[in-house]
C-alpha cells in the first residue's frame, strides 16, 4: 500500500470513529426512578437492590411484573444497575381501611380532632412490639423537616430515616419525640437537612414504651417552602387486619310473574272458597234435621 492509500485508510477509520455513537451513560438516579415506575404504572417502593450483573440477562430495562424473587413479593422492574420492587399497581384502587396505613395518605383528615379515630393509622397491638411506617412521596425533594401529626397516645416517635435514590438508608434523626408522652395530640416537627433528594421516609416508634395505640394521621415532608404529603404507605402492622369488612347483603331476588297463571290461580281459589261455603251450608242443614 502506497502512502496515499494508507492516508485514505487512516482517514476513513478516523471518520468512522468520529461518527460512532458515544457509549451510553446509565440514567441519572432520578430519571431511573421515573423509568422504573413504567409510565406511572407502579408505586410504593418496598425494596431497591443493586445488581449490575443482571444487565447481561435483562438488558438496561425490564418490567417483569408481579414476581416473588429472593423471598420478596412485588412488581419487579430492572433499570440497570438496580432492581425496583413495587407493592402496588397505581391504577388499581385500594380500599381505605379503618386504621390502615393508607389513612396516612394525603393531608390531615383527623386533626385537629384526637382520640382513637379510624381515620388515622393504628398498629395491630397496643404495646406488643416496636413499630415502623414507610412513607412514599410523589417526587424526590431535598427536605428540611418532617411534620408528624400524632392524634392518639403521642410521644413514641424515636427515629427517622430517609432513602437516597440509590436505595441507601440514612438516619437523619434519633431521640425523644418532640410531642411529650401524655399529650392528647401533637404535631412533631423534626428538622433535618441532607445533601441529596429523597421521596421515601421511614419513621420508627418505641411503641412498647408508650402505652396505648400510637396513632398517626398524616406526615408532611417540608421542602422549598412547600409541604408534600404521602401518596403511599406501608407499616410493620396495622389494626386494619383485624377489622372484617361487613358483607354486602345480596340484592333481593327478582320474581317474574306470569299474569295469566296468577289470574287462573285466583279463579281456582275463589271457586274453592265457594265450594267450601256450600259444603258448610249443607252440614248446617243436616245438623238441624
Amino acid at each position: 500500500m502506497n502512502a496515499r492509500h494508507a492516508w485514505v485508510a487512516v482517514a476513513a477509520l478516523g471518520c468512522g470513529w468520529l461518527l460512532a455513537e458515544p457509549p451510553q451513560k446509565p440514567p441519572a438516579l432520578e430519571e431511573a426512578l421515573v423509568k422504573a415506575r413504567v409510565d406511572g404504572k407502579y408505586q410504593m417502593l418496598l425494596r431497591q437492590l443493586k445488581a449490575p450483573d443482571d444487565e447481561k440477562e435483562h438488558g438496561a430495562f425490564k418490567d417483569l411484573g408481579l414476581q416473588t424473587r429472593d423471598g420478596q413479593a412485588g412488581h419487579w422492574v430492572y433499570v440497570a444497575p438496580y432492581w425496583y420492587v413495587w407493592r402496588d399497581l397505581a391504577g388499581t384502587p385500594k380500599p381505605r381501611r379503618a386504621w390502615g396505613p393508607e389513612q396516612m395518605i394525603g393531608p390531615p383528615d383527623t386533626w385537629p380532632n384526637s382520640g382513637d379515630q379510624a381515620s388515622a393509622w393504628a398498629s395491630l397491638t397496643e404495646d406488643g412490639q416496636d413499630e415502623w411506617v414507610l412513607l412514599e412521596y410523589a417526587e424526590p425533594v431535598q427536605p428540611s423537616a418532617l411534620l408528624i401529626y400524632e392524634t392518639y397516645n403521642p410521644g413514641a416517635v424515636s427515629r427517622v430515616l430517609v432513602y437516597k435514590l440509590d436505595g441507601t438508608e440514612v438516619e437523619v434523626w434519633k431521640g425523644n419525640d418532640p410531642t411529650p408522652v401524655g399529650s392528647g395530640k401533637g404535631v412533631s416537627v423534626i428538622p433535618f437537612r441532607v445533601p441529596f433528594k429523597t421521596n421515601r421516609v421511614k419513621i420508627e416508634l418505641r411503641s412498647r414504651d408508650v402505652s396505648g395505640w400510637n396513632e398517626i394521621d398524616a406526615v408532611g415532608l417540608r421542602a422549598g417552602g412547600r409541604t408534600h404529603w404521602v401518596v403511599a404507605a406501608e407499616a410493620s402492622s396495622t389494626y386494619a387486619s383485624l377489622v372484617q369488612a361487613q358483607p354486602v347483603p345480596p340484592p333481593p331476588a327478582i320474581v317474574e310473574v306470569d299474569v295469566r297463571r296468577l289470574r287462573a290461580l285466583e279463579k281456582d281459589v275463589r271457586e274453592l272458597k265457594e265450594r267450601l261455603m256450600r259444603l258448610e251450608e249443607r252440614i248446617k242443614k243436616r245438623k238441624k234435621n
